[in-house]
């Protein structure tokens, strides 16, 4: 048994840790990095 308001409470924790309800945690919302390809010579 768990008291309502520790529930609700662990819900909007839940909820500002996924990254689809927080933009600052959504990988899509920041710019792409380039990276450098190494070509590997035999």
């Amino acid at each position: 048994m768990y008291r309502r308001e520790s529930l609700y409470a662990w819900i909007r924790e839940q909820e500002q840790a996924d990254s689809r309800s927080n933009t600052s945690l959504n990988p899509l919302s920041v710019a792409p990095q380039f990276r450098f390809s190494h070509t590997c010579k035999a």
